[in-house]
């Protein structure tokens, strides 16, 4: 767990030098389209796969996949992947007019797709269990490629925004290629059985749906905050918010990734449906706001303690806007381990309810929030997002537990 810890500190903090370097070099414009990029590939993440990725990834932890499968899946994302990138960026360009090379667009277009595809296959190595092995792709798609980006803009080797995407295109081929050699050897012996690629499918649809209708809800803000404001206000706004994500990356990726695994195992074995309880307070929980707790004492102290000891001229991200934005990280944090638990139980309809419920409630608030607040407005409705989620994911958990018992 400490090796895994660090390995994410590490890439972190890679990423959030990144941002700095950024700022500093090519100024908030830039960091504002490297904002953009972010939420594209983090949306594309949850929508290009297509309904298979909870199941498949629930099926590779309990022993119960095949390679046949596999490779049919990544086969399908590669295709879909394809498709939507261009169709995504090529509409995205179209509508907000930007001024963009040929190779930008390129750029993109193929940054959307293997970051979903390097995404997928790393979740399928800690899927299988060989955490050490997926933290150390996870740190090369998200930490090593940074600090190279990094490095060239300080001996002033990338001096456009476009090279620092490119970097990041040949970190997601890396792990591509080296998780899909982890995978194969994984499936050395298991037999195929009954398992087919539209069952892996039907079961799971309503999860895919589910993470996609999150996805939009936590990242719509951004487009919503340049349809009303400058892309200098939202590069201010992803510099606040690259630092306080850390609490839910950190924790996805020390606690998530292996307490998911577990839930689906213990679901497996018993067949029962998990409580609210068992959703809400577990050692996954526990552990995931103990993290939290740190991580956010280690920001606040390092804006505010660290940077004036060094008198550098690192700008700092402001204070009231980071604030509500870590508590917001901290809860989602508690959220990946909770939604986990409804792909572990298998819960669809709880999953695929809450998340619709979320955005439809959520996304007007936000728009209403940025409207009158600015970024700060975009921040408390990030808060709002996740606690909706939370609550009505309790609600419906409850509901049906009173009726089956009833």
């Amino acid at each position: 767990m400490i090796f895994r810890l660090l390995l994410r500190g590490g890439a972190l903090g890679a990423k959030f030098l990144l941002v700095l370097a950024i700022t500093h070099y090519l100024g908030y414009d830039a960091l504002g389209f490297y904002g953009v990029v972010v939420a594209a590939s983090l949306i594309a993440s949850k929508f290009y796969s297509v309904g298979f990725s909870s199941e498949i990834n629930r099926l590779i932890s309990v022993g119960r996949s095949s390679r046949w499968v596999v490779d049919r899946v990544l086969l399908l994302y590669l295709a879909v992947g394809v498709v939507l990138s261009v169709a995504t960026v090529t509409v995205y360009s179209l509508f907000q007019g930007i001024e963009a090379s040929t190779t930008l667009i390129v750029c993109v277009a193929l940054l959307l797709l293997t970051e979903h595809l390097s995404f997928e296959i790393n979740s399928f190595v800690f899927s299988a269990q060989k955490a050490t092995w997926g933290a150390l792709l996870f740190f090369i798609k998200t930490g090593l490629w940074a600090l190279l980006a990094l490095g060239g803009m300080m001996l002033g080797w990338v001096s456009d925004i476009a090279s620092v995407l490119w970097l990041w295109v040949a970190a997601n081929v890396s792990v591509m290629l080296a998780g899909y050699l982890i995978v194969v050897n994984v499936h050395r012996g298991r037999v195929t059985g009954a398992l087919t690629t539209a069952s892996v499918w039907k079961a799971g649809l309503p999860f895919y749906l589910g993470t996609g209708l999150i996805a939009l809800s936590q990242y719509a803000e951004r487009f919503l905050i340049i349809d009303l404001e400058p892309y200098a206000s939202l590069g201010k706004y992803v510099y606040a918010w690259s630092a306080a994500n850390t609490l839910q990356a950190l924790s996805y990726a020390v606690v998530a990734v292996v307490g998911i695994p577990v839930l689906a195992k213990r679901y497996q074995n018993d067949q029962q449906a998990l409580t609210v309880r068992q959703l809400f307070v577990n050692q996954w929980v526990m552990r995931a706001l103990v993290l939290s707790g740190a991580v956010a004492l280690m920001i606040v102290v390092f804006f505010n303690v660290v940077l004036d000891y060094v008198a550098t001229t690192v700008p700092r991200p402001d204070n009231d806007l980071l604030g509500v934005l870590i508590f917001s990280f901290a809860l989602r944090a508690v959220g990946d381990i909770v939604w986990g638990g409804l792909i572990a139980s298998k819960n669809s309809r709880v999953s695929l309810t809450s998340a619709a419920i979320c955005l439809l409630v959520s996304l007007p608030v936000s728009y209403l929030l940025i409207k009158h607040y600015s970024i700060y407005g975009a921040a408390w409705g990030n808060v709002f997002s996740i606690t909706v989620q939370l609550g009505v994911i309790a609600l419906l958990t409850r509901s049906a537990r009173v009726k089956v018992t009833a």
